[in-house]
């Protein structure tokens, strides 16, 4: 009720019907992202790439500080995003430990994501990394359906041009070896 999914009456609003649309990922923090406008002013491949915390769950020596600028405040607004919703289940007496439940998201792979959405070779993007080829395939086939999703969501609340900018982002993911139907061509 106090993040506003349902009424006094217990009945669901728009914004608790949009959080059914997600299965994978954290729904209340993606659907406050999408309700507060985060993803309204990034490019597609920026909210990509804060997408990637939602899918991406191995530990990683990915500093926040060496990110690029372009990806640093999305991340920001991700992680006060998970502190409020964090913060609303523990004040509502769930066993919640918030500092734990902002660490989930892992950024390990933004900047890949971020990256490969720009167009660069598979091989330069794990060259440079300590992720496994594997991990970052099966990390960003179920990006593109967490985005996909994220397209779904936003024509029930209607937004059609966050609808668009979800369905760009999935196009720019969905090419090269990553989506190939099988690894031995």
């Amino acid at each position: 009720r106090r993040l506003g999914y349902t009424n006094q009456d217990d009945v669901v609003q728009m914004k608790g019907r949009a959080a059914c649309e997600i299965d994978s990922g954290d729904e209340l923090v993606m659907t406050e992202l999408v309700f507060d406008g985060v993803f309204n002013d990034l490019p597609p491949d920026v909210c990509a790439a804060l997408l990637s915390c939602f899918v991406f769950d191995e530990k990683t020596e990915t500093d926040a500080s060496r990110l690029p600028e372009e990806l640093q405040g999305p991340l920001q607004s991700l992680k006060e995003k998970a502190r409020r919703v964090a913060t609303v289940q523990s004040e509502s007496k769930l066993t919640v430990d918030v500092e734990e439940y902002v660490q989930k998201f892992k950024l390990g792979l933004m900047e890949i994501t971020w990256r490969w959405c720009k167009g660069a070779k598979f091989v330069d993007l794990v060259g440079k990394s300590d992720i496994f080829e594997g991990s970052v395939i099966r990390a960003l086939r179920r990006l593109e359906e967490l985005v996909v999703q994220l397209a779904g969501l936003c024509k029930v609340i209607g937004n059609p041009s966050l609808e668009e900018k979800f369905l760009t982002a999935s196009k720019l993911m969905k090419r090269d070896i990553v989506f190939a139907a099988s690894l031995y061509l």
